[in-house]
């Protein structure tokens, strides 16, 4: 029980906290890079298919060192939605775990009244938009 109290005990200490601060700044520095580059890897890849690509979720507002990412993308595709996960999963290098949805624009159009998709789109960051 002791050393649970002086584990938390070394988090209120200033240093410690400056120092996780300054991690923390460097691992999603790190991140953003990575994710812009990612992004740019799958418009070359999949050119026009590619509708919108959204981050939602914790990320956009704070990301920690134990933050993950929630990737929304929309695009053209004959394949269903697991290949098209797949796809885009085999594209991205990122240092944190990502979850990813991958909709047609048809599907994407069905999900948003859901309640999930409302909550997602509440605080999403659009990161690319396919101009009309």
């Amino acid at each position: 029980m002791a050393r649970t109290g002086r584990f938390h005990e070394n988090f209120k200490n200033p240093k410690i906290q400056e120092k996780l601060c300054r991690e923390n700044s460097r691992r999603r520095e790190k991140c953003k890079k990575l994710l812009w580059e990612s992004i740019e890897i799958i418009k070359q890849k999949l050119g026009n298919k590619v509708y919108r690509i959204n981050l939602f979720g914790s990320f956009p507002q704070r990301a920690d060192l134990f933050s993950y990412l929630d990737i929304l993308i929309v695009m053209r595709s004959d394949k269903d939605f697991v290949e098209r996960t797949k796809e885009i999963y085999s594209t991205l290098s990122l240092p944190v775990d990502a979850d990813i949805v991958c909709y047609t624009p048809e599907g994407f159009e069905k999900m948003k009244e859901s309640p999930f998709m409302k909550r997602a789109l509440e605080k999403e960051i659009v990161l690319y938009k396919k101009s009309d």
